[in-house]
């Protein structure tokens, strides 16, 4: 691995320190501290800059998708996240990562404006990134636990074979912090027996003062608890795992190669004998060219084949294409039960919630009959009006108890309203 410097963002404000790690791989990584962002551009000279941004920016998710060349399946993803995704897919940028071990793809989602903004800001302090990661992607997985990341006012959560889950961990007391854990463990286990993992959790020194209480009364739904502190940073230890994350920037947002000098005198021969290499494969691509073609036409027979007995005289590969896509967007309409998928779209609205506003935050989490419970704070009315907006869009209503948003005493400066999520509709 070459050296890399790593930047972690946490606000668009270009007077901010940011978090910066040198790794190389003789001496490992080395923390540098919070330092101005313009500072970091001159210590990452001649260095792969690697940034890491806040992982409530970025949607996880895992998908099965066919066997096809990467820029096929990335061309194909809008399509394959349309009813996994909240809002306008057109207004997200897809990213996909290697395939995994069971035959899955990490994929990874941000709202473009978002990706934008962070790369406007970087580019201003003269950074320009070769790589973009969420920082919930440094949580490695581990087979037979659940990994925990507490990470200030977040928990990230992991669970063997499953992609990173974000979810709010603050509280004003250890009682609120604890109830707002347990949704994410809950999401963390799926249809896993609880007792029948183990959990580990990682946290630098004030962290796991702040939660180790919390942490402690969760030990009754899981097996074995260990602590990792993170003595130099969560930067610093998830650095190699960084690196392996799944990069932002692809598509338009892929990093410019830098243009090649000299490329005369010594290296005229070498490139002449690469251009004979890739001559000789010419044949083999004009096969696999022909073999690709031939899947097609199976592929087109099978849908045709498929499609028949809902409409016996179909011809055309396409419309039996769209045939069955609509068929199947029906049944999944259908089938898609609370009992099947327990808080996962109301986790993802109150996501949706965050994109549109980003000072709010979400105070307190409470699992309700038919839903969730969620006190959510911002630093103004209209930013709460914002984000309340695209929940109410979603079937959320203001509780009776919460009346009109008002300050708290803990913290005058935040505006603050309860939201419930309605039944959903069947």
């Amino acid at each position: 691995m070459t050296d890399i410097f790593l930047l972690r963002l946490r606000s668009l404000s270009a007077d901010d320190p940011v978090e910066a790690v040198h790794h190389d791989p003789v001496r490992g990584a080395q923390a540098l501290g919070r330092i101005p962002l313009a500072d970091a551009a001159a210590r990452a000279a001649g260095k792969r800059v690697l940034v890491v941004l806040p992982a409530t920016d970025v949607l996880a998710l895992s998908l099965t998708l066919p066997d096809a060349a990467s820029s096929k399946l990335r061309a194909s993803l809008p399509f394959a996240l349309e009813e996994q995704v909240a809002c306008d897919i057109e207004t997200q940028h897809c990213a996909l990562g290697p395939r995994m071990a069971d035959g899955r793809w990490p994929v990874r989602v941000i709202a473009r404006v978002r990706l934008e903004a962070w790369l406007t800001l970087l580019r201003a302090a003269g950074h320009e990134p070769q790589s973009m990661v969420s920082a919930a992607d440094g949580l490695r997985e581990k087979p037979g636990d659940l990994m925990l990341w507490l990470d200030g006012e977040d928990a990230h959560w992991r669970a063997p074979g499953e992609g990173p889950l974000t979810l709010p961990a603050g509280g004003t007391d250890s009682d609120d912090v604890h109830d707002s854990l347990v949704p994410g463990l809950v999401a963390a286990l799926g249809e896993r027996s609880r007792g029948t993992v183990g959990l580990v959790v990682h946290a630098d020194d004030v962290d796991r003062a702040r939660y180790s209480a919390p942490v402690a009364a969760l030990q009754e739904q899981i097996a074995p608890l260990q602590w990792q502190t993170l003595d130099d940073g969560a930067l610093a230890a998830f650095a190699p795992v960084y690196a392996q994350g799944v990069n932002l920037l692809q598509a338009q947002y892929a990093p410019k190669r830098a243009a090649g000098e000299g490329l005369h005198g010594r290296w005229r021969w070498p490139l002449r004998l690469a251009a004979a290499a890739v001559l000789l494969q010419c044949a083999g691509h004009a096969i696999e060219t022909w073999r690709l073609h031939q899947a097609t036409v199976k592929t087109d027979a099978t849908l045709l084949e498929a499609a028949r007995p809902l409409q016996p005289d179909i011809v055309d590969p396409d419309a039996a294409r769209t045939l069955l896509r609509s068929r199947l967007d029906a049944w999944s309409a259908r089938s898609l039960e609370p009992s099947t998928a327990p808080l996962l779209a109301e986790l993802s609205q109150l996501a949706q919630a965050k994109a549109v506003s980003a000072s709010l935050q979400v105070v307190a989490l409470t699992s309700v009959e038919g839903g969730l419970r969620a006190r959510l704070a911002a630093d103004d009315a209209d930013a709460l009006t914002a984000a309340t907006s695209t929940l109410a869009a979603a079937g959320w209503n203001e509780t009776d108890d919460a009346g009109r948003a008002v300050a708290t005493a803990a913290d005058p400066s935040a505006i603050v309203a309860t939201w419930r999520s309605g039944p959903r509709a069947r």
